[in-house]
């Protein structure tokens, strides 16, 4: 069985965050009542450290306010033995992101009018958001700031849900962002935003309208090679029109999407409502398929060996499976790694964590030989915790209370990276480390890395990452185009005859050999020049045709010659 926590029942860890651990947990009740959700928990030495606390808290606190069918809910905020936990809600389907990846692989790329509808919901979501109210109805005054692919999720249902409000600006928020600090993905900012200005609503907005413009073109609009290049591309705002790249889109979306996109933020739309409504009224105005229904119906036919697996596994949560975190330290651990404990028992007293090592570092334990784990629909879980760039967690001793931060930020670095087709081979920086998928390899003491994938037939790909925190990749390899094979040149032969014999051949004035002789050329209709060369007789120079086969005879003179002496040339086939 899972893990008890709490009234909840861990079943399977699904990632490590910088601020926290991320499980799918069932929560039980009487008379076979059973609900499934996400829960994160902060890490333990992270408790420890108000400024994190604080942080993990305000995600909680935000996002509980919340209510609305566009927003991931949360259900709980709690402390178990010291652990601080948010329960949220576990959401079956996929991100935008992952989303465009699965399309683009099965050439089931995401329809207009479908990117419509997940961008108007998303904006639905946006508009209660900003407007929302406390208990004592004063505005939160809330920003999202972190509309992205990312934060948007579609369910296998057709209903969309923006998440992860951890690092949203709130008023009545109890952590402070410092002046200039930028908060969220650069390629997803606002001009204002990426200036270190004061945001409103309408940097959220000009977000979702990078989102759909990128949905609506497969083109990424300011993401560039470094960080400097995006925000530089971010902040000089030149759009190219959609049109241009997919000229599917008419002139009437494109004016909604290019007024979201305006640098000047009075020039955009005021709220999201009004986003929202001028891509519903292009919804009517050309009756295209982009509802609900429609977005569920093509969930489900590109996802269909994904959801016919789920539906064959049935019931996947046996044990607990993967790398007990510090946060079960005191939990009894089989050879296998797997902790094994049934719900409303109380483990019993483990010895002490073992040192943290550098094959620890991923945080991920290898699977036992010969078993397949098996398949959970958890990918969108992930996203709602909103974990970023978080770090993985092995078990290793607590770090000194001063040097703590430092420590988790900088030694724990790991890289996971999935290829399709796998088989990929891994560098890190320059030295093969495997062959995808690779999951938890330990990362290099430094700054960044640069990881390369390479598979025969396809296209290399590389990418400049930190090394710190648990990066996860996965990367769709392009087959080479090598084009048709040049179609083989017909060749036609050249035979060079002299009397006497013994006569060097010269053609366009490179050497070729002696007579007799015999040489392949290339078919042309250009004619080449030919020039026979033997000491004591007279050269000849001829210009010979390469369109067929020919036979060059030429008997030679010698030299000095009688006074009209000529050269007696005879060509035939």
């Amino acid at each position: 069985m899972g893990i008890p926590f709490g009234r909840y029942e861990l079943l399977k860890r699904i990632a490590a965050g910088g601020m926290g651990e991320v499980f799918l947990a069932r929560q039980a009740g009487i008379e076979g009542f059973e609900k499934l959700l996400v829960v994160k928990v902060l890490l333990p030495h992270l408790a420890e450290d108000e400024e994190f606390t604080t942080m993990f808290l305000d995600e909680a606190r935000i996002a509980a306010r919340l209510n609305h069918p566009n927003i991931g809910q949360i259900y709980d905020l709690g402390e178990v033995d010291g652990a601080y936990f948010i329960a949220m809600e576990y959401i079956h389907g996929d991100d935008v992101v992952r989303l465009w990846k699965t399309a683009r692989l099965r050439e089931k790329f995401v329809p207009l009018p479908l990117a419509v509808r997940i961008a108007a919901d998303a904006g639905a979501g946006l508009d209660y958001a900003h407007k929302a109210v406390d208990a004592n109805n004063h505005p939160l005054n809330l920003v999202h700031r972190d509309v992205s692919p990312q934060n948007i999720l579609v369910t296998f249902d057709g209903a969309v849900k923006l998440i992860d409000f951890g690092v949203a600006k709130a008023a009545g928020r109890m952590s402070r962002t410092a002046t200039g600090t930028l908060k969220g993905k650069y390629s997803y900012m606002s001009p204002e935003q990426a200036n270190g200005q004061e945001i409103d609503r309408r940097s959220d907005i000009f977000a979702l309208g990078v989102v759909l413009y990128e949905m609506a073109t497969s083109v990424r609009l300011f993401k560039r090679d470094t960080e400097i290049s995006t925000l530089r591309a971010v902040t000089d705002c030149e759009v190219m029109t959609p049109s241009q790249i997919n000229p599917q889109v008419d002139p009437l979306l494109e004016s909604v999407i290019m007024k979201a996109l305006e640098p000047d933020r009075d020039k955009r739309y005021s709220d999201a409502q009004a986003f929202r409504l001028a891509l519903e009224e292009w919804a009517v105005e050309t009756r295209q398929p982009g509802s609900s229904a429609h977005l569920a119906a093509y969930m489900q036919d590109l996802y269909s060996e994904r959801l016919s697996a789920e539906r064959a596994e049935g019931k996947p949560f046996s044990d607990f499976e993967g790398t007990p975190s510090a946060i079960f330290r005191r939990s009894p651990l089989t050879s296998g790694g797997t902790v094994r404990a049934r719900p409303g028992e109380r483990a019993p007293e483990a010895g002490p964590a073992p040192a943290y090592t550098q094959d620890s570092a991923s945080g991920v334990a290898p699977s036992p030989a010969g078993k397949k784990s098996p398949v959970v629909p958890i990918l969108a879980g992930l996203a709602v915790l909103g974990l970023g760039a978080g770090l993985a967690v092995a078990l290793w001793p607590k770090p000194p209370a001063e040097t703590a931060i430092t420590q988790v930020r900088q030694a724990v670095a790991s890289l996971s990276l999935r290829t399709t087709p796998t088989g990929a081979s891994v560098l890190v920086n320059g030295k093969p480390v495997g062959t995808t998928p690779l999951e938890g390899y330990p990362l290099p003491a430094g700054e960044q890395v640069k990881v390369e994938a390479i598979l025969e037939g396809f296209e290399p790909r590389s990418r400049v990452i930190p090394a710190a925190g648990a990066q996860s990749l996965e990367w769709a390899l392009e087959k080479i185009d090598a084009g048709e094979p040049p179609a083989a040149l017909a060749e036609i032969e050249l035979t060079f005859r002299s009397q006497p014999p013994g006569a060097t051949v010269l053609i366009e004035g490179e050497a070729v050999g002696k007579t007799p002789l015999t040489v392949k050329r290339p078919q042309s209709d250009a004619k080449a020049r030919v020039e026979l060369r033997l000491t004591g007789y007279r050269p000849v120079t001829r210009e010979v045709a390469q369109s067929a086969d020919e036979t060059v005879e030429v008997p030679l003179k010698k030299t000095p010659g009688r006074k009209g002496d000529g050269l007696d040339i005879k060509i035939g086939r």
